[in-house]
């Protein structure tokens, strides 16, 4: 089983259109949230999401539109936006191949009534350990931070696609990622417009 994973794309449609392009071969996509901004919603995002079947989860974003008191675009948002934001759970667990798989945007035990989500970033051992105990999975898939990361903590591969949509990394370069079943393979791929991906990141699982 092949799965691809993008996360916090921030309504770049153009690069969610590259990377589901060149992850059309998978038997599931997955989405990490963050693929509105809670300032915008481009309608295409969601009718992108909808053809694609891509499952996706809601990010700090979402979160932020449906909850936070100073929203300023839920009130304007019609029906059938605000029931696909609504539609989005905060997190996700799925069986992938025999393996347990938890997706979640920020860290596994972020409070999904509150917009906020926590960071963990590479160089946080004490919050990858935490991500390894709180979850006990054999992947752990998490967006939010911008930034690709695939690191094993313990008997857990934590895998961050890094952004489909606004780089943050000094690298400047957007990113998403493949699970390959048969292969035991994490890959994390650059995007490269009117080109083929290139590969920044693999790991064993």
């Amino acid at each position: 089983m092949k799965v691809g994973i993008v996360s916090d794309v921030h309504n770049n449609v153009e690069v969610l259109t590259y990377a589901l392009d060149h992850l059309r071969d998978c038997d599931l996509l997955l989405g990490l949230g963050d693929l509105v901004s809670d300032y915008h919603i481009d309608p295409r995002v969601p009718r992108l999401v909808s053809d694609s079947g891509l499952v996706s989860i809601a990010g700090n974003h979402e979160k932020s539109i449906l909850l936070h008191p100073g929203s300023q675009i839920r009130s304007r948002l019609s029906t059938e936006i605000l029931g696909f934001l609504r539609d989005l759970p905060a997190a996700r667990e799925i069986a992938f191949d025999g393996r347990r798989v938890h997706v979640a945007h920020g860290a596994p035990w972020d409070d999904p009534t509150d917009y906020r989500c926590v960071h963990v970033i590479e160089r946080d051992g004490v919050a990858l350990g935490r991500v390894a105990d709180s979850t006990r999975a054999d992947l752990v898939l998490l967006g939010h931070t911008h930034r690709a990361m695939a690191v094993r903590v313990q008997n857990t591969l934590v895998v961050n696609p890094g952004s489909c949509g606004e780089p943050r990394a000094a690298s400047q370069q957007l990113t998403f990622a493949r699970l390959d079943g048969a292969a035991g393979l994490a890959s994390v791929f650059i995007v490269k417009p009117g080109l083929a991906p290139e590969p920044l990141l693999q790991a064993e699982f």
